[in-house]
Formats: C-alpha cells, sequence, structure tokens
C-alpha cells in the first residue's frame, strides 16, 4: 500500500530566526495542456469538468507527490514526498522554485514521507516534514520561518503526521496515522486542544489522512482504514460521519479533503480514482471522473486545492502528476 510515513489535502511553531532556503529559478516549462476528448456526463447531466494540464516536472519528474495547496498569487504548491521536497509552479506548470535540502535542520527535509502542506492567509507556507516528526513554516518564497513537533503521543508530538490544514483565523490542524487524534495549534504553533482517540466509534479514529476547515470553522476528517469522513464543529464535538463511494455501489477510501468557495466537500478517493463533492451534510452531490477506474482522469489522487479562478489541482501519487482541472 502507500505508507510507511504519510495529504487533502494540513504541528507548533517555535519562533526561529530566518534560516531561509533559496529559491532557485527554473526558466523551463515542466508541463504541456492536456485537452479532454469531450465531456461525460454525471448522473446529474453536468459536463465533466475539462482537464486543462497535468504538471509532471519533466524530465525530473514528480514521485509520490502527496500534498498540493495555491497562494494568493495563483503559485501551486506540491510536497513531492518520494524526493522529499516541495516544487513551486505557475499557473501554467513552469517550474518557478524547489526546496529540496534534505537533513534535519532548519528548512531541510529528512524522508518527508506521505504528507500535506497549507498555506495560511499570509502566504506563508506550512509543510508537514514527516520523517523529522515536525511542521516546519516558510514564507511564500522558501525563507524559513519556525518548526515545532518532535517524536512522541504527547501534546504538540507526531508518530506520522499526514494532513494539515489552516483555518481562518490561522489556526493550524495536524492529523496523525500513528497517534489517532487532531491537534490544534495557533499560528505562533502554541498548543491548543486535541480530540479523537483509536476507536470506530463516532468522535474516534483508525487510520486519519486529510483535513480541511469551513469558512464556519467546522473540521473534516477522513479515515483511510475506517474508511469515512467525519465533521466535527469548531470545539472538536462529533456532528455527522459518511461513507465514500455509496452512488457506485462500492466502498471508496477517502485520502484527501478540501472545502470549495461554495462550502461543497471534496473527498479524494484513492481506491477508486474519483473526486466526490458532498454537501457539508456529508449528502452525495457528484463525481468528478469516470465511473471506471481504468478510464479515470485520476491515479491514486490525495491532495486537493482550488485557486480563485475556478481551477481545481489533485495530486496524483501512482501517476506521479497533478491534473490541473477548470471547474464549471
Amino acid at each position: 500500500m502507500k505508507r510507511i510515513a504519510f495529504i487533502i489535502l494540513v504541528g507548533a511553531l517555535f519562533l526561529s530566526a530566518c534560516g531561509g532556503i533559496a529559491a532557485t529559478p527554473m526558466p523551463v516549462a515542466t508541463a504541456a495542456a492536456t485537452s479532454t476528448p469531450g465531456a461525460t456526463q454525471t448522473p446529474e447531466g453536468d459536463p465533466t469538468p475539462e482537464l486543462l494540464l497535468e504538471i509532471t516536472n519533466d524530465p525530473d519528474t514528480l514521485k509520490d507527490p502527496y500534498g498540493v495547496a495555491v497562494n494568493s498569487q495563483g503559485h501551486v504548491y506540491v510536497s513531492d514526498a518520494g524526493k522529499s521536497r516541495v516544487l513551486i509552479f505557475d499557473h501554467t506548470g513552469k517550474l518557478l522554485s524547489k526546496w529540496d535540502a534534505h537533513g534535519s535542520g532548519e528548512g531541510q527535509f529528512n524522508s518527508m514521507g506521505f504528507g500535506g502542506l497549507a498555506i495560511d492567509s499570509q502566504d506563508n507556507v506550512f509543510v508537514v516534514d514527516n520523517g523529522n516528526h515536525r511542521i516546519q513554516k516558510f514564507d511564500k518564497d522558501g525563507n524559513f520561518l519556525l518548526q515545532w513537533g518532535s517524536e512522541g503521543k504527547e501534546d504538540g508530538q507526531f508518530v506520522r503526521a499526514i494532513g494539515i490544514a489552516i483555518d481562518q483565523e490561522d489556526n493550524v490542524y495536524v492529523t496523525d496515522d500513528g497517534n489517532p487524534f487532531v491537534q490544534k495549534f495557533d499560528k505562533d504553533g502554541n498548543f491548543l486542544m486535541k480530540w479523537g482517540g483509536l476507536g470506530k466509534g463516532d468522535g474516534q479514529f483508525s487510520h486519519t489522512t486529510g483535513i480541511a476547515v469551513d469558512a464556519n470553522g467546522n473540521v473534516y476528517v477522513a479515515d483511510y482504514q475506517d474508511k469515512r469522513v467525519q465533521k466535527f464543529d469548531p470545539t472538536g464535538k462529533f456532528m455527522t460521519t459518511w461513507t465514500v463511494g455509496k452512488d457506485l455501489n462500492a466502498t471508496g477510501i477517502p485520502e484527501a479533503i478540501a472545502v470549495d468557495a461554495n462550502g461543497d466537500i471534496y473527498v479524494s478517493d484513492y481506491s477508486l480514482g474519483r473526486i466526490q463533492i458532498f454537501d457539508q451534510n456529508g449528502n452525495f452531490l457528484k463525481a468528478i471522473s469516470s465511473e471506471s477506474v481504468v478510464n479515470s482522469l485520476f491515479k491514486r489522487p490525495t491532495g486537493i486545492a482550488f485557486d480563485d479562478s475556478g481551477k481545481m489541482f489533485v495530486a496524483n501519487q501512482s501517476g506521479n502528476s497533478v491534473s490541473v482541472v477548470q471547474l464549471p
């Protein structure tokens, strides 16, 4: 399977000196536009969104990409897990810079593993550095700002951190598939609270992955092993749960979660190769991609992100690419 150490889809921030990773300008375009052969119809009769291009970063191709996020300038940040680095592209797929220093020092990554990244309201970038059991924070240009975390199961520690998300107040939420809790930190990395615990009951987790926060502060968490999504209020109180794949009478595996500008919930289905869309109560709305996994637009989709122009970016773990899709 996939995770020795690991999206949707996002720590504590010990204020450190700006160490800095120099952004490396890369003038070469790295993706070509891929046209969709024809729009198919969803069960609701809506046309399938158009696949605009696949970002692969040829010839230095992606390897097991996991997280993806877009900043206010439309720059696309990808956690390239298999090569323990973060790559930054413009909206055309041109590589702008890369953060690829390996190690355990400030701004370095060690066996990054399957982990996500997230961007706050100031375009600061938070990266799950799985191998170092920490979260690192950079400015948009890759200058190191601070870090937090260590190996363990106490407050502010991580075993295998995976998902990361940021709310409208720039609080940071982190999931950990080796320690089944959601941890919440303030923008300076101070531990605020946690909830969860091992189990299959309401509000419990077995193998958490993606996480997202809506405009009202509600938190959505994917559980890879229990094959469900759970919704919590801003205090961590359980609200509801649902599964993916029911429209096909199948059992899907939720991986990443993202919330669009309308408040709809997008969930990447790792096993069925689709993005499924739900309302905030977990009611199925539609799915993006074919009902055939073989012909799917997505190959083991993990991270999901949106820009301000209606484009959706999906990291394809086994496809070693990021799909750029124009939403209606």
